[in-house]
């Protein structure tokens, strides 16, 4: 989630993009405009923009439909129409974060602002724009085909090194519920020093699939809902369709125990049935991406909501 400042120079003002590297913040310079307004309205656009993004990346169904329209914008700010017209973000059908703040903000942000504050660049400086832009967006995809392989980047200065955190200026994932607190989530679950982007990858698919299953447990008709402390899903599941009853299943990340920062985020999920007759009795222990262990498990109902790799 790169954040966006301004350093004022004479008449002149410098906007820099800065990101968290490996072991420091990492900081560079986008454009410079003449405009102390513009520019004070441009970075904490930026900023928006790029946090709200780097959210959904990790978490929302919503991020393909969000990177579309980042590229339509950068589409714009580089051809030679005089204006940026205003962009329509809408959730792809059959999207469940339709309703999540990093999207909903996004929507207003690209209708409105961030238009306006273009048109008022000259076409060099969007250009610039258009770069830095691409930049992010690229970082954000190479995060999401190098960390489910279990590596960091080689790169100390990369911008994959801030991914799944709670993000450094409006605060995303901070506060609430799952999918929109999940970054808030992991830390209380493993500790604020998974310092490593491959790692907080682990913990952000057991989190996932938590809210996951609790989707699909209501799409079934059952009762459902995430805790966290100790984290896991409590899930109600018909026998079958329409039944008033149903199983009471745990699944969780710490084994029924609290929370304990030094769980191995790659570790399995272990699935748990409780009943009156027959107490707790353990059925598996699963990995977080195992769509078809957790359906033989747990039942074909697991699929009905997708789990997002």
């Amino acid at each position: 989630m790169t954040s966006y400042s301004v350093l004022p120079s004479g008449p002149r003002y410098t906007v820099l993009a800065t990101w968290r590297g490996e072991s420091a913040d990492i900081s560079t310079k986008v454009t410079t405009l003449n405009g102390e307004e513009v520019a004070y309205l441009l970075a904490p656009a930026l900023t928006q923009l790029s946090e709200n993004a780097w959210d959904a990346a990790a978490w929302l169904d919503t991020a393909p439909a969000m990177e579309t329209a980042i590229s339509q914008v950068i589409e714009q700010l580089r051809s030679p129409a005089e204006s940026v017209t205003p962009i329509e973000l809408t959730a792809d059908t059959g999207s469940r974060h339709g309703d999540q703040w990093s999207f909903i903000d996004t929507q207003d942000l690209l209708a409105t602002e961030l238009p306006k504050i273009m048109n008022s660049m000259t076409r060099p400086q969007r250009l610039t724009i258009a770069d830095e832009l691409a930049f992010d967006a690229a970082a954000r995809a190479e995060a999401l085909q190098l960390l489910p392989t279990g590596f960091d980047p080689e790169d100390v200065t990369s911008r994959i090194w801030q991914m799944c955190e709670v993000t450094r200026s409006e605060r995303n994932g901070q506060t609430g519920p799952l999918p929109e607190g999940a970054a808030g989530w992991l830390v209380r679950s493993w500790g604020p020093y998974l310092v490593s982007p491959a790692m907080r990858w682990g913990a952000r698919e057991r989190l996932v699939r938590i809210e996951q299953l609790v989707a699909a447990c209501l799409a079934y008709g059952g009762e459902g809902g995430a805790e966290d402390d100790p984290l896991q899903a409590h899930l109600v599941v018909p026998r079958q369709p329409g039944d008033p009853t149903g199983e009471v299943y745990y699944v969780s990340v710490h084994e029924g125990r609290s929370n304990s920062w030094d769980t191995d985020p790659f570790g399995p999920m272990t699935i748990t049935r409780k009943n009156v007759e027959q107490g707790a009795q353990i059925l598996g222990k699963l990995d977080a991406t195992d769509d078809d262990g957790f359906a033989e498990v747990l039942g074909e109902w697991t699929r009905l909501v997708p789990f997002r790799q």
